[in-house]
């Protein structure tokens, strides 16, 4: 009960302090609330978005990561460029992208982040996807800031020479099905499987040597499809949705307007309380 009355008590204080000072109060929330507004029309405009990528840097790599790790060294040299935008050093930005300084200088922001989704159990799993937030002062950008992530990708010592390693190793795997598929096509031809001169690493099954040939050249021959494909798909860099091109800009004035606000109140609230005391 006496919990109750006090909690009243103290109620009933803070609407007469309110009522008291209330002017002062208005005024001051009026002055925060338009400084934030009239800061956030006249500053620097900026735009912001978002790309899907992907990058083969792991598969170059040939460690087995954990799921949550697979595209991990992609995502950090994406954030390393954070640190010359935050830093402000926009010709170490334009070297590493190749564009002039004066692009580089309009990023206000540069950030990648792992992907994931959910499963009919509602748990997440990792994709081997990340996005790649950008914020711009000029939306013109847009696009000399994405075929500079490219270069920045491919010309990346430690990265440009995992994947031409990577390259050859899947070539000689291909020149290595196409050599297997060429001599089970002799075989095929022939239809006689000589056991002592035949050294195929495949098993050819006696009385259905046909047959098991031509499954075998069919496995094989979509096994050096997908060898090609991974070795075409999996670049350094790739976009599987480029950055959408905005035409609008990010001024925050809603929410800066209301922190602007409750920081206004909590200041007029302080300077009534102390103006109060000195009388």
């Amino acid at each position: 009960m006496n919990d109750e009355l006090n909690l009243k008590d103290l109620f009933t204080r803070l609407i007469l302090f309110i009522s008291r000072n209330f002017k002062l109060i208005l005024g001051i929330i009026f002055i925060g609330v338009i400084s934030v507004i009239l800061y956030q029309k006249f500053k620097t405009p900026y735009y912001e978005t978002k790309a899907i990528c992907m990058s083969g840097i792991s598969e170059y790599e040939r460690v087995e990561y954990e799921e949550d790790w697979l595209q991990r060294t992609a995502i950090d040299l994406v954030n390393h460029l954070e640190i010359n935008v935050e830093n402000r050093d926009y010709q170490a930005l334009s070297r590493s992208l190749g564009i002039d300084i004066k692009t580089a200088s309009n990023i206000k922001k540069i950030e990648a982040e792992q992907l994931y989704q959910k499963d009919m159990h509602e748990e997440f799993f990792t994709l081997n996807k990340f996005n790649i937030l950008l914020k711009v002062y000029d939306k013109n950008i847009i696009a000399d800031v994405q075929e500079g992530l490219i270069y920045y990708f491919n010309n990346n010592n430690y990265v440009n020479e995992l994947y031409q390693r990577f390259k050859k190793s899947k070539q000689r795997v291909i020149e290595d099905i196409n050599n297997e598929m060429k001599l089970l096509k002799e075989i095929r031809l022939k239809g006689i499987v000589d056991n002592t001169n035949f050294s195929s690493s495949l098993k050819v099954v006696n009385g259905y040597e046909k047959s098991t040939i031509n499954n075998q050249i069919t496995i094989l021959s979509e096994y050096r499809e997908k060898i090609r494909t991974q070795k075409e798909i999996l670049k350094p860099l790739s976009f599987v949705q480029e950055f959408a091109r905005v035409s609008k800009k990010e001024d925050d004035i809603l929410i800066w307007s209301l922190i602007g606000g409750v920081i206004s109140f909590l200041l007029a609230m302080f300077i009534s309380r102390v103006r109060e005391i000195k009388k």
